[in-house]
């Protein structure tokens, strides 16, 4: 109750300063005096109401201030969510684009594997084709000689026969 008496004559003290002024007024009859000792417990009164709401304002602030930082802290929950949400977003994006590129060159690769082999494919069928080509043309030459020696072997048996029937024809 210290704190009834702090603040000036505040509280306590006038209230009965107040009491003491009524009852003086009352028993002398002195109507000012009466009055004055109601203006003191008013005043005791107002400085008590003054404190209460003090304390009611102080305690609204607090209030306030924690709500205050309470939305604050939802708000900052709110960013950090956002940014993990956006991070995680472009993670995903760098992971597809990552894979993407993967897939690139291993189809890259895989059409150059494609590429070479149909190309030594096509190589060694232009190499049969070729060794074919000399084999039949061997063969052709081989026939054309055999043709040729027929020919001559004919020739060579014609011309006895011509001469053999001059011979006779003589």
């Amino acid at each position: 109750m210290a704190s009834d008496n702090a603040g000036g004559g505040g509280g306590l003290f006038d209230r009965f300063k107040g009491k003491a002024k009524q009852v003086a007024g009352s028993v002398l009859n002195d109507k000012k005096l009466e009055r004055e000792g109601a203006l003191h417990e008013e005043k005791a009164d107002a400085a008590q109401e003054a404190r209460r709401r003090q304390t009611e304002a102080a305690k609204e602030r607090d209030e306030a201030d924690l709500v205050a930082r309470e939305r604050d802290l939802k708000v900052e929950e709110q960013r950090l969510a956002a940014e993990e949400t956006a991070e995680a977003r472009e993670a995903a994006v760098e992971r597809e684009r990552a894979e993407k590129k993967q897939r690139i060159e291993r189809d890259t690769a895989e059409r150059k594997v494609d590429a070479a082999r149909d190309e030594r494919a096509r190589q060694a069928q232009i190499t049969a084709d070729e060794q074919e080509a000399a084999r039949e043309r061997a063969h052709a030459h081989r026939e054309a000689s055999e043709t040729g020696n027929e020919a001559d072997q004919a020739r060579a048996t014609a011309e006895v026969l011509d001469r053999a029937a001059d011979k006779r024809g003589r």
